[in-house]
């Protein structure tokens, strides 16, 4: 046989017990981990609790190889690293730890590759929740609500989208500016969780004023934030005899 077979262990449940969804994520993160889709294909189950069986073939063979030992030296691409971690939160919620074997097309057994700690791994902090002062800036797209209180969305310059709640008088003064592509600058009191991920969730934002930026649209405000990026001095060849000269030193970098 001229391709690489990678075998996926975990030790729990049997191709019998492993619901459907849950062997369908663990496939998708192996899928995103390998890479080359084209090239790396579902083979088989085999019993030893669960092990995913998979074929490379051998044009993929060499790159799939480097970049499973990338992720075992921990220098792969962000992408990459994020499939691995997901594989080891789905092994740690299953109770379970995991391995990756390779048998190259010239060798007649396999060995390990990459190890999946799993349950074995210590379980992140989260950090709160806990209430601070949040200033949002984005366009309104939402506004309303039945009860006591009204909801708005807001969409800030990255695209991200806010929900918050506010009482009937502010959202009534804020209503005018649906759609009509204005930026508002939102305050209130939130309150933050940090996730087992690293990263903040709100969980909750209460308005409590607003502003217009005046002559500002999101559209405006994003255009304006990306061409900060672009500079005259993309084009200097030197930098620092350019700054040295304009400080009017001519004689030149020492």
């Amino acid at each position: 046989m001229d391709d690489d077979e990678y075998s996926f262990w975990l030790n729990a449940y049997t191709p019998e017990t492993i619901p459907m969804e849950r062997l369908a994520k663990y496939m998708t993160q192996l899928a995103k981990m390998l890479g080359h889709e084209h090239g790396v294909h579902f083979n088989r189950l085999e019993r030893g609790s669960t092990v995913n069986v998979m074929r490379v073939e051998k044009e993929a063979a060499p790159k799939v190889f480097d970049r499973v030992e990338q992720v075992a030296r921990g220098e792969a691409a962000n992408d990459v690293i994020a499939a691995f971690d997901e594989l080891n939160r789905l092994l740690r919620d299953d109770n379970a730890t995991g391995r990756l074997s390779r048998r190259a097309s010239n060798e007649p057994t396999s060995a390990v590759v990459l190890n999946f700690p799993g349950k074995d791994l210590p379980k992140p902090h989260t950090y709160g929740p806990f209430n601070d002062v949040a200033v949002v800036e984005g366009e309104l797209v939402r506004i309303g609500g039945k009860d006591t209180s009204a909801h708005a969305q807001l969409v800030d310059p990255e695209g991200k989208t806010w929900n918050c709640e506010m009482d009937r008088q502010l959202a009534s003064e804020m209503a005018p500016y649906l759609y009509k592509g204005a930026v508002l600058r939102v305050t209130g009191d939130a309150r933050w969780e940090r996730l087992e991920d690293q990263k903040w969730q709100l969980k909750y934002f209460k308005v409590q004023e607003f502003v217009v930026l005046a002559g500002d649209t999101l559209d405006g405000v994003t255009e304006h934030l990306r061409s900060l990026r672009e500079t005259d001095w993309n084009s200097l060849d030197n930098v620092d005899a350019f700054i040295t000269a304009s400080r009017g030193e001519s004689d030149g970098l020492h």
